[in-house]
């Protein structure tokens, strides 16, 4: 009964209830160190490499699927700001890994994974036929966006009080 009890009692006050054993185990998962400077632990500890890709070299890799997403986003109009945020993106994005050596140097500059980025790149592949069909750029001119005026939380939350009532 005084187990059952204790299950209720903060941690500090129920740790003399649990083995020693178990308390051990937790402290040596506590006490694990990581170098989060070094990419190729972090990617370990995070789980991009299990998700994404265990090869190394990536950055190959990642500049084919940028020319294929420029390739990709010729079939929007040269007017669209989609194509040209894109086009923007793929340039300065070639233009690192042409400067760079190393993957981690080009993880660095983009403060991104590799692998992370190479899926960035097949999504927006997947998604221009999409923006294509919709045509987010032929908006009739006399089509205009609501504009929502901003309420502070504080009024809505905290209404001031009632008024009186009337004598």
């Amino acid at each position: 009964m005084i187990r059952q009890l204790s299950k209720f009692l903060p941690f500090s006050l129920r740790a003399s209830s649990y083995s020693e054993q178990s308390l051990r185990a937790f402290k040596a998962v506590a006490d694990v160190e990581i170098d989060f400077n070094n990419r190729e632990t972090l990617k370990k500890y995070v789980g991009v490499r299990d998700h994404l890709s265990r090869e190394p070299g990536t950055k190959g890799k990642f500049i084919e699927a940028l020319l294929e997403l420029k390739e990709a986003v010729g079939v929007l109009p040269v007017s669209a700001d989609y194509r040209r945020a894109l086009e923007a993106t793929v340039a300065y994005r070639l233009k690192v890994c042409e400067q760079n050596e190393a993957d981690a140097a080009v993880e660095e500059v983009l403060d991104a994974h590799l692998e992370e980025l190479i899926k960035e790149c097949k999504e927006e592949i997947r998604l221009i036929p999409l923006i294509q069909s919709n045509k987010p750029w032929d908006v009739t001119p006399e089509y205009t966006v609501p504009v929502y005026d901003y309420v502070d939380a504080a009024a809505t939350l905290n209404p001031p009080p009632p008024p009186p009532p009337p004598k």
